[in-house]
């Protein structure tokens, strides 16, 4: 009998399995979703595992990867839950609904042929129970037991040989206002074939590492070797037309010499990109194993890589020497599952205090986007240090006018505010004449939603803000395309050099309406309408999308209560878009309730550094 892949197609099950069928009454309550009930009945059909207790597992695994888990960790969630977001609540549902013992339950789940343990020869299977009684779509444990491979060896592995004398007077020249930091930053970089380089907003981490090229170029240059081919990567095309910028910015500082400067990458792309490279796929839509052919590898906004993505790149960079991984580890981390850069920049057990990885981590302290001992800095290091009594004592201090909050009680007195602030951007963004200043006026300014629906959700708001904006422009919102309205490219689109997260402006020029974009290099670059790709309005955004931008002022609008993905990772990311002015708009128990969310995701990466 041929089984359809998703049989259950309605909103809810049949009223008659509710009562006996655990995935049915789990599905019936919201707990799990139409994929996790489906993922687990079609695959228990296809192995003949009838199993109850499996089927359940199933689907705990597919629930949990969909929320960032890497795996389910049974023990831990018969102890502590099954967790999942139901609107704007949180529902904690016992994960033992099949057997009243965990250990019955682990022992079921390990004999059944949907599962292999760890270390067992068997034929391919979709799970595997590891030692520690954790259950792993198979893809994921294989991209966690090789990604551990690959940073394990590079953690094992000696430095380079290098001059002492070179290597310390690089650093004296280099490192740049006595950081200790960032000496120790371009240490490391130099010696280790891993650095892992974290530090929040402004701590300099790409200056740095144009600095550690600089020096590596110049030492090849003087000893008639040709110069380290680099190659500069990023999770998205928004932020690697940031690093470019960066590295094109920081190049201007660099004090060496003209053939030095020359030999500097010019070009950042994405990981994705560089992965597939120009082959074709196979039969089965797989590409081939590509190498990465390059002395270093530079990866930024490494927080946002996913754990698949980042085995692949390590894959990929086998033969490359040096690879060095850039980021906020206190941000948001990515969409997918993993939060590999968190584990690697946690000081633990895990990760052996006197070698191995340990000698590859640095981070940096010193922001150089804002004073760390004014408003913005102080706030977002108590975010960071998890200080609720001074994240509220810092908001309502009258004397920090940078850093402030409003009660988010009435949506519509929110509202008010937010499009006040916003009115005053678009005056200015209006009286300007010249594309290139339009665009830096509109860079001020931005508000940032926790949601994207509800009453301050930034769809809402977006609408809202769009008519004031029609209204300062002498035009209206009807037509969709009109004067004043700013634009947020959702998908990449390398014909036009426009990327997923690119702000633009719709403004008169001599050639009527068009939509203005940066160049990249100061200057202002229009698009007609029919070369406009993916796009919706981005006056305002929500904060995942905001990641890697920066803004003069924010307005934060986080609301009177606080949701599942209110976490205090949204908040730092929030927070530290700003560089002059941040404007929090939340009650004082959102903010509480925020502080006390932290993402946290289920892997035995950590762990598995540590046995390798």
């Amino acid at each position: 009998m041929t089984l359809p892949l998703f049989p259950e197609t309605s909103d809810g099950p049949p009223p008659a399995e509710e009562g006996r069928d655990v995935l049915a009454r789990m599905r019936a309550a919201g707990v799990l979703t139409a994929l996790d009930e489906q993922f687990a009945r079609r695959l228990s059909a296809l192995y003949e595992a009838e199993d109850e207790g499996v089927r359940w597992a199933a689907a705990v695994v597919c629930h949990q990867q969909a929320n960032g888990h890497v795996c389910a960790d049974l023990r831990q969630l018969a102890r502590d839950g099954l967790v999942s977001e139901l609107g704007d609540e949180i529902r904690v549902e016992s994960a033992l609904q099949t057997h009243d013992d965990v250990d019955a339950w682990i022992d079921t789940i390990a004999a059944s042929r949907l599962v292999t343990r760890e270390g067992q020869e068997t034929e391919p299977r979709p799970f595997v129970l590891d030692a520690k009684d954790r259950l792993y779509l198979a893809r994921e444990f294989e991209a966690e037991v090789g990604l551990a491979r690959h940073l394990a060896a590079r953690g094992a592995a000696p430095d380079f040989e290098l001059d002492p004398d070179w290597t310390e007077d690089v650093v004296a020249r280099l490192a740049g206002n006595g950081d200790p930091a960032a000496a120790s930053a371009l240490r490391v970089g130099l010696a280790r074939p891993l650095a892992v380089v974290t530090g929040g907003p402004g701590t300099g981490k790409t200056t740095l590492v144009v600095r550690l090229i600089a020096a590596l170029v110049e030492r090849a240059l003087e000893r008639d070797e040709p110069a380290p081919r680099v190659r500069l990567l990023a999770p998205t095309g928004k932020a690697a037309a940031a690093m470019a910028g960066a590295f094109a910015r920081g190049r201007e500082r660099v004090d060496a010499p003209a053939a030095v400067l020359e030999a500097l990458p010019e070009q950042a792309g994405t990981i994705q990109r560089a992965l597939l490279g120009q082959s074709r796929l196979d039969r089965f839509g797989r590409a081939p194993d590509v190498r990465l052919d390059a002395d270093v590898v530079v990866v930024d906004e490494a927080s946002m890589v996913d754990l698949d993505l980042m085995k692949r790149l390590f894959d990929a960079c086998v033969d490359v020497p040096r690879v060095l991984l850039l980021g906020d580890a206190d941000q948001l981390a990515s969409v997918e599952s993993g939060a590999v850069l968190h584990e690697l920049s946690t000081p633990g057990d895990a990760i052996e205090s006197d070698g191995g990885l340990a000698r590859s981590l640095v981070r940096l302290t010193t922001s150089h986007r804002f004073d760390a001992e004014g408003g913005i800095g102080r706030l977002a290091a108590a975010i960071r240090d998890g200080d609720v009594e001074t994240v509220l004592a810092l908001l309502d201090d009258p004397s920090l006018p940078e850093v402030s909050r409003f009660d988010a009680a009435r949506p519509e007195e929110v509202v008010a505010r937010v499009v006040a602030q916003a009115e005053e951007t678009h005056r200015a963004v209006a009286e300007a004449t010249d594309p290139a200043e339009k665009l830096e006026r509109l860079g001020r300014h931005r508000v940032l939603c926790a949601h994207r629906r509800g009453p301050l959700g930034a769809a809402t708001l977006g609408t809202r803000l769009d008519e004031a904006a029609a209204a300062i422009h002498a035009t209206t919102t009807r037509a969709g395309w009109w004067r004043g309205r700013m634009l947020l490219v959702t998908r990449n689109a390398p014909d036009q050099d426009l990327w997923n997260g690119d702000i633009g402006l719709i403004a008169d020029t001599a050639k009527g309406l068009r939509a203005l974009f940066p160049d990249g290099h100061g200057g202002v670059r229009s698009l007609s309408a029919g070369r406009l790709p993916s796009h919706e309005s981005a006056v305002a955004m929500s904060v995942h999308k905001s990641q890697g931008s920066e803004f003069d002022e924010v307005d934060l609008v986080l609301g009177d209560r606080s949701s599942p993905i209110m976490t205090r990772e949204l908040f730092y990311t929030g927070v530290t878009r700003a560089r002059r002015a941040i404007r929090v708009f939340a009650s004082s128990e959102a903010i509480r309730a925020m502080m006390a969310r932290r993402i946290v995701r289920d892997s035995g990466l950590a762990e598995r550094l540590s046995r390798a």
